[in-house]
């Protein structure tokens, strides 16, 4: 639908013109053959040394945007979701998703263990696939510290937003409710498989102009945040205890 096929083919063609690029892969669902016509693209380049990987890495904007030469494009880097990734949108829908990465710093792992294989100028990529085969996946993981800390956050955030809703006002703290989401949400989602109940209703969430239901979509969310922390703390057996009486005490303050 978003001619991820084009892209592909003209991927391969770039990138066998690119001579310190030594292994080209897709992987997820285009690595798996399980992509449809929403799947974005993406792609594992693989350099011989570190210092291939920063030239390459210097350019890494005109190389991406030349793979659909003339099909205007937006990227950026996603630094906040690992080093050397950089991730672009053509304006004919593709998205493109593009990991910089070493044949010394990638190791076999679970995730990678089906790759469909754009260019492998040493054999490699058949090497580390034969290597990967039957690796489980790596699943995430939280410690007590990091719950602990994520919990006091959620709190803090949730209460300055809450607090000016039951004033009336929900546009000012509009900006910090985002905050919020952003701030808390995304670990636990990670953390709990989608279809799990307690990952549902995290998503099952309202902000609108109208305070009395936003102040129910508030309350919403906080059950749904203690509902998703208990299933985390459960799944992993996290040594974590809520502090119930700091709890308690705040909802006592919301029914007042």
């Amino acid at each position: 639908m978003f001619e991820q096929d084009r892209f592909v083919v003209r991927l391969q063609q770039r990138v066998m013109r690119e001579a310190d690029i030594q292994v080209c892969c897709l992987s997820g669902s285009f690595g798996r053959n399980t992509a449809d016509p929403y799947s974005d693209v993406d792609i594992v380049l693989v350099f011989d040394s570190d210092e291939a990987r920063e030239r390459a890495w210097a350019n890494r904007r005109d190389f991406t945007h030349s793979v659909l030469a003339y099909v205007p494009a937006k990227s950026f880097d996603a630094a906040h979701i690992r080093p050397y990734f950089h991730i672009v949108l053509f304006s004919n829908g593709t998205k493109a998703d593009f990991r910089y990465e070493t044949a010394a710093s990638l190791q076999p792992n679970g995730w990678d263990s089906e790759l469909k294989i754009l260019k492998d100028t040493s054999n490699w990529a058949a090497g580390f696939l034969q290597a990967a085969a039957g690796m489980g996946k790596t699943q995430p993981v939280i410690s007590g510290r990091d719950l602990t800390a994520l919990d006091e956050r959620f709190w803090v955030m949730f209460w300055d937003v809450y607090r000016q809703v039951r004033r009336g006002d929900t546009v000012k703290p509009f900006g910090e409710y985002l905050n919020l989401l952003a701030a808390t949400l995304p670990t636990l989602m990670q953390l709990l498989p989608p279809d799990d109940a307690a990952h549902r209703e995290l998503v099952n969430l309202r902000y609108t102009l109208e305070a009395d239901a936003t102040l129910e979509h508030m309350r919403r969310l906080l059950s749904a945040y203690q509902l998703a922390r208990t299933a985390v703390v459960n799944r992993y057996r996290i040594a974590y205890i809520a502090d119930g009486a700091f709890e308690r005490s705040v909802e006592r303050a919301m029914a007042k």
